[in-house]
């Protein structure tokens, strides 16, 4: 199962690709605009980005110079655009982009194009994030504690990977709502505090004695050196 992230403003359009992705499988992110591209990717990890040319206030090759030169991404990324010309496709290519499919398009011809950019080597691939006897992979989108695979909800793993991704930083409540919750406006302060409750239950981690403290007024910090 590959982690994918789909940017289109298109919504329909975005909505048609999601299905047809999860159908084989995949787990899918999707933005409606290039801002909300870049902010996932500075907090997330993906397999493979599918990246719209022509959106508003931010293009797709923006986006793209912005992930390869400021981020230092190497993710491989699928542009799709109506653009046709020769010289569009070079610069999208110059830009750092590994593919290219021109719209409009077969599912099946993108589902292929799919396939053979997620057979890059591993070694290109994320890393394993580790903390204590924890392992969260990406790639797999799997926990693992002393090498035994854990079962948890999707949203779960997302809050957990975001805390791994940055140890040792205060987040207040509704920052971390903002960054794992950025695609549900109905989640709360609530949300959060049920989902710490199930992250603690299903890692093992106490109250008292936790990498995951909570800090009343402040908010929440993840410390790879505390006890689990």
């Amino acid at each position: 199962m590959s982690k994918i992230l789909l940017v289109d403003d298109e919504t329909d359009l975005l909505d048609v690709l999601k299905i047809t992705l999860e159908a084989k499988g995949h787990t899918v992110q999707c933005a409606s605009s290039g801002s909300d591209a870049l902010h996932f990717l500075r907090v997330y990890q993906y397999d493979l980005i599918i990246l719209d040319w022509m959106m508003p206030h931010m293009t797709g090759v923006e986006v793209l110079r912005q992930f390869r030169a400021d981020l230092h991404g190497k993710t491989p990324v699928l542009m799709l655009t109506a653009k046709s010309s020769l010289d569009d496709k070079e610069l999208g290519l110059d830009a750092g982009s590994d593919d290219y499919l021109t719209k409009p398009f077969d599912n099946r011809e993108l589902l292929a194009r799919v396939r053979a950019l997620l057979r890059r080597p591993q070694s290109l691939c994320p890393t394993v994030l580790r903390a204590g006897s924890l392992e969260l992979d990406p790639i797999q989108c799997q926990i693992k504690k002393n090498g035994e695979l854990l079962t948890v909800r999707p949203k779960v793993y997302s809050l957990l990977e975001f805390f791994m991704r940055h140890p040792k930083q205060m987040f207040e409540p509704q920052h971390i709502i903002d960054r794992v919750w950025a695609d549900d406006s109905a989640a709360t302060v609530e949300t959060l505090r049920t989902h710490i409750k199930l992250l603690r239950k299903s890692v093992g981690f106490t109250k008292n004695s936790s990498m995951l403290e909570s800090h009343r007024n402040l908010g929440y910090r993840f410390n790879p050196d505390g006890d689990e």
